[in-house]
């Protein structure tokens, strides 16, 4: 990514988040999107979900930068099934982090939704699992 992107990437990111969230609220019947909570991450209940919806986030996050960076960016592991590893990594972790966490894994995919169902119960842990899992991929990676 070039130094110039660096501001509106993220900023792009998070708009389009609320702009997602908002539509799928426009689209959707008042009663089927509040028996979804608007789409917002709502599992984590209680306390003694929190640690290990965290631990998840960072874990399953940082999962997805790594396969990209050692498959991708790495001249020396690089390889043509990057796309298809991408994939099978989100798959995976969704299928496992589903019921933990919820399978955030960006935090402008939990700001949209919790914008505009205004639901902010333990929404930091999609800011702070994600943002940790990228640094310590990228950590590892290094």
């Amino acid at each position: 990514m070039k130094l110039n992107m660096v501001g509106p990437y993220p900023i792009s990111q998070l708009i389009g988040g609320v702009l997602g969230a908002s539509m799928s609220k426009l689209m959707t019947t008042t009663e089927n999107y509040s028996k979804a909570q608007g789409a917002a991450f709502a599992l984590l209940q209680s306390q003694d979900q929190l640690w290990g919806a965290l631990f998840g986030e960072i874990a399953m996050t940082c999962l997805v930068p790594m396969v990209v960076l050692l498959g991708a960016v790495n001249a020396k592991s690089s390889s043509p099934m990057v796309p298809f590893m991408v994939g099978c990594t989100v798959i995976i972790n969704i299928l496992a982090g589903g019921d933990v966490s919820g399978t955030c894994l960006n935090p402008a995919r939990a700001l949209g939704p919790a914008i505009v169902a205004n639901y902010w119960t333990y929404h930091w842990v999609y800011w702070v699992g994600p943002i940790t899992g990228g640094l310590v991929a990228a950590a590892l990676v290094r």
